[in-house]
Order: structure tokens, then C-alpha cells, then sequence
């Protein structure tokens, strides 16, 4: 029995591995204090500009900018243009259900969520 729980386990880590790489990254993105607060305020408030997210997050717009850059490249957020703004978004599913389970707030800006399909 023990050999099996060894080898039941073995193939549970090879079948996960892509996807462990991918948490790996996700978790490594949102350890970082700056980058959540950003995040936070981004799914309670979509569409937000880097003022709008510094101001919110208390820090500079510089420091905003070079962290949304870093969520961008990770294709984490995203970014619309809208006149002189820039309007951020967050677009990673994975990161969405992980501030849920931070128990990130939502305002009457957040967008609905769609029911879960059960199969």
C-alpha cells in the first residue's frame, strides 16, 4: 500500500507540473505587498487609472506604473486606453479566484460573475 500512495502521488506532482509552474509564478507575482495592494484595488475598483491606483493604494504613481508593468508583462492585468488615461484591468482568472479567497472586497464596479458551470 505504501508503494502505491508513493506512486499515486508521484503522478499527481508529473501531471500538475505545468500548472505548478504556473501557480509558482502567480504566487511569486502576489508576494510582493505593492503589487496586492495594487491588485486589490483593481478588483474592487476595474478601469481605474495609475492615480486613481496609487491614490488608493497610498503610493507613488512611479511605483504604480513600474508594478502594473510587471502584472502586464505576466498578462496578469491590462491596460485600455481612454483619452490621456490609461483605464487597468485585471484579466488573469487564476489571480481573480485567488483575491476571492483573500476575501478581496467588491463594489458596485466590480462585474458580475458569471455562475460556475458544473458538469
Amino acid at each position: 500500500m505504501e508503494s502505491k500512495r508513493s506512486q499515486i502521488a508521484a503522478d499527481a506532482v508529473n501531471d500538475a507540473q505545468r500548472r505548478i509552474s504556473q501557480w509558482a509564478e502567480v504566487f511569486s507575482l502576489c508576494a510582493d505587498p505593492t503589487r496586492i495592494k495594487i491588485l486589490f484595488a483593481i478588483h474592487a475598483a476595474p478601469d481605474s487609472s495609475v492615480n486613481q491606483l496609487a491614490q488608493a493604494a497610498e503610493l507613488s504613481p512611479n511605483t504604480v506604473t513600474q508594478a502594473l508593468a510587471t502584472l502586464q508583462r505576466a498578462q496578469v492585468v491590462q491596460s485600455q486606453p481612454d483619452g490621456r488615461f490609461r483605464r487597468w484591468r485585471l484579466v488573469h482568472a487564476g489571480v481573480h479566484q485567488l483575491l476571492h479567497q483573500m476575501e478581496a472586497p467588491h463594489s458596485e464596479l466590480h462585474p458580475e460573475h458569471l455562475p460556475q458551470q458544473v458538469d
